[in-house]
């Protein structure tokens, strides 16, 4: 056992070293990537995982599954920006020690015009982007997680298309201090075809973060911080939510985003009926930009 520690620590410490040393270059494609799927991830800045009920949260991070012992189904529609559609659907079967989930993200661009370089229309197009997911989650010792994704991208504008996978890595450890987590996750590593004789580089990114659990009196508090490094970006971002779950029944989330460009403050709220939980997500954008509105429903069962 203290060889498999060892082991995941050297992979963690090295990808961090590569990903942080890691030059901008090159085109950067399959930005759906980077878009929390569900409105609880949303809500929370995209935090949340570890508190999260919805079938998809293992996207935000491979060990989240494990977390929540059920069988659960989960969709999202998400009015994004530039009136455009995401929607995400999202399967997963955990019981503590293993989990398994299924997942796919589709990204609606709409109608678009084609024009020639003097402004001609030419036509319309309609580009689009899909992922589909596999997750498994394993509890590797009482207080160490450990998770992969497995991603099949297709991405489409105009005539022009590109198919690639990625794979995700995660690790989760269950700190001695009650309600306590350490998280580190690595994301979008893999490979995909040219388009139109362009190669399109992934947004890799490495994360790292710190998950406290609150109980006061009949409130539940949950809350996240994570630090976020993209190689297609030079900035450090760094997300924070918490979720506060009143009773049973409702339960209201807050996030905040650290130098990112357009966003920062994020809300929503959700509501639990036995085996049916409806979320909604709330998130702004400045720079006369559309705001996003998430709905999510989910069926445990």
């Amino acid at each position: 056992m203290l060889r498999i520690n060892k082991i995941l620590m050297i992979l963690i410490i090295f990808s961090l070293t590569v990903i942080l040393s890691a030059e901008t270059s090159g085109e950067y494609g399959f930005q759906l990537l980077k878009i929390a799927s569900g409105a609880e991830g949303a809500a929370q800045a995209g935090t949340g995982a570890f508190s999260s009920g919805e079938a998809y949260a293992f996207m935000l991070n491979p060990t989240a599954g494990l977390f929540a012992e059920q069988r659960a189904i989960s969709i999202a529609q998400n009015y994004w920006i530039f009136d455009t559609k995401l929607n995400s659907a999202g399967y997963v079967n955990t019981n503590g020690k293993t989990s398994f989930g299924v997942a796919y993200r589709y990204l609606d661009y709409g109608t678009l015009i084609n024009t020639t370089d003097n402004g001609t229309i030419t036509g319309e197009f309609h580009p689009m982007d899909l992922i589909f997911s596999l997750n498994f989650g394993y509890r590797i010792t009482p207080n160490q997680y450990a998770g992969i994704n497995a991603n099949a991208l297709y991405e489409k504008i105009d005539t022009s298309s590109s198919y690639g996978y990625t794979f995700d890595i995660g690790y989760t450890y269950l700190s001695f201090i009650q309600g306590q987590k350490f998280s580190a996750a690595i994301k979008n590593l893999g490979q995909t075809s040219a388009m139109e004789n362009e190669t399109i580089d992934l947004p890799i990114s490495f994360e790292l973060g710190v998950i406290q659990k609150f109980n006061i009196n009949i409130i539940k508090l949950f809350t996240e911080f994570k630090m976020i490094k993209h190689i297609d970006d030079d900035e450090f971002r760094a997300v924070f939510g918490t979720k506060i779950k009143l009773n049973r029944i409702l339960d209201f989330k807050l996030g905040y985003k650290l130098n990112f460009d357009a966003e920062n403050f994020t809300a929503g709220f959700g509501i639990n009926l036995k085996k049916i939980a409806m979320d909604y997500a709330y998130v702004p954008f400045e720079y006369h930009i559309n705001d996003v509105h998430v709905i999510g429903l989910t069926y445990k069962f």
